[in-house]
């Protein structure tokens, strides 16, 4: 699991670690990103969202863009 590794990176790094690094070199494997950026979403395969320690949405990134709260 990496909690929120992208955070710290200006938005350039950001994208080009997300893409070579995540996309390619991780792909096919299982990743857990704990992140409060929201610059990737459409990319993940799924998304869980949680508020106070309870899942409040779960799905891919068509299903929750349609959420009120989102």
């Amino acid at each position: 699991m990496m909690d929120d590794p992208l955070s710290a990176l200006d938005a350039n790094v950001k994208k080009k670690i997300f893409k070579h690094v995540f996309k390619r070199k991780l792909k096919g494997k299982t990743l857990v990103l704990v992140t409060h950026a929201i610059d990737f979403l459409e990319y993940v395969d799924r998304i869980i969202i949680m508020e106070k320690g309870q899942i409040i949405h779960d799905g891919t990134y068509e299903e929750i863009k349609h959420t009120p709260q989102m």
